[in-house]
């Protein structure tokens, strides 16, 4: 049974209202009992969704990063917003792909199933699969310095109404192994209390599994504005250090592990207590496979080889209040 220990600026009531919108009724009891002695308590918010964020870009009163209760060298991960236009699956090339309504989670891997992966995970293997370190290109950071790894969520929230837009990513895990830890006998699959046997940690957004105190708050529909859904531009995206992956060789495989909704539910994707519920929003990943250079307030994103370089300009625009 995997327990969930959240601290934040969300009340109980609320945050109770967001678990019961999930499929795992048994963990939401375990939830309910660590949340009484900790409501009083405050971990860490970037938010994302102010209507005037801040010109740097690292979320509403924080530096884009979590400076504790991180894994190892953690804090020096940075979390952006980006609008990379279009975003489409055709063209977003996602290595990970999950859905379901209220919290969502997931891992990459080609096994699992067809179609249906471990977790929540969808569409395997074609855009959910196996990843290799040696497939991460090495990318500069948002300000043209440092050597990092880049991941970037496109989140497709349904967009009715104010609220739904929004998306709490509550963890980020990632684990490389020289072996196939996923699938097969002995594998991970479907038991997220045992994901920390995936490979070796090599960052994770929450130290400790389980525990939720460092979230994100974003607003999917940012580049469009208003009561929109998210699937036309992308989202966030993370920078890992590539100093963290040191002991990792080329050949090993990533699993990126995410969980959403615990603060601010997913609001697409089926739903238990909707029989036969569809939604083809998907919140999905890329690593990124090119560098990204700032350009002032907008994002230019240089893709191609070392000799072509074929970009586009993807302007931040103005946030929508939320309620």
């Amino acid at each position: 049974m995997k327990k969930f220990h959240i601290k934040g600026p969300v009340s109980l009531r609320r945050l109770i209202g967001n678990l019961l919108t999930q499929r795992r009724i048994i963990s939401i009891l375990a939830v309910a009992a660590g949340l009484l002695p900790a409501t009083g308590a405050y971990g860490t918010v970037i938010d994302f969704t102010p209507l005037n964020p801040p010109a740097d870009n690292t979320g509403y009163g924080g530096t884009g990063s979590f400076a504790g209760g991180t894994s190892p060298g953690g804090a020096d991960a940075l979390y952006r917003t980006i609008d990379t236009l279009p975003a489409g699956t055709g063209v977003f090339d996602p290595f990970l792909t999950y859905q379901h309504k209220g919290v969502e989670e997931g891992y990459n891997s080609s096994q699992g199933g067809s179609g249906q992966g471990f977790l929540d995970t969808k569409r395997v293997d074609k855009w959910n699969h196996d990843l290799h370190v040696g497939e991460l290109l090495v990318v500069p950071g948002p300000d043209g310095k440092g050597s990092y790894y880049a991941f970037e969520l496109d989140a497709n929230e349904t967009g009715t109404g104010n609220i739904n837009r929004l998306l709490s990513i509550d963890d980020i895990r990632i684990y490389t192994s020289p072996t196939d830890t996923a699938g097969g006998p002995g594998g991970v699959g479907n038991n997220a209390s045992r994901l920390n046997e995936l490979g070796t940690l090599q960052y994770a957004q929450n130290a400790t599994l389980g525990v939720t105190a460092n979230w994100v708050l974003i607003d999917s529909s940012r580049s469009e504005g208003g009561s929109t859904s998210g699937s036309g531009s992308s989202d966030m995206i993370l920078y890992v250090p590539t100093s963290l992956f040191d002991d990792a060789g080329k050949t090993d495989f990533v699993y990126f592990y995410t969980i959403n909704g615990i603060h601010d539910p997913s609001n697409d994707g089926p739903s238990s207590s909707v029989a036969g519920a569809q939604s083809n929003a998907f919140e999905e990943w890329r690593a990124l496979n090119a560098p990204l250079v700032p350009d002032g307030g907008s994002t230019l994103l240089l893709m191609g080889s070392a000799l072509t370089a074929l970009g586009f300009c993807a302007g931040r625009r103005g946030f929508a209040d939320h309620a």
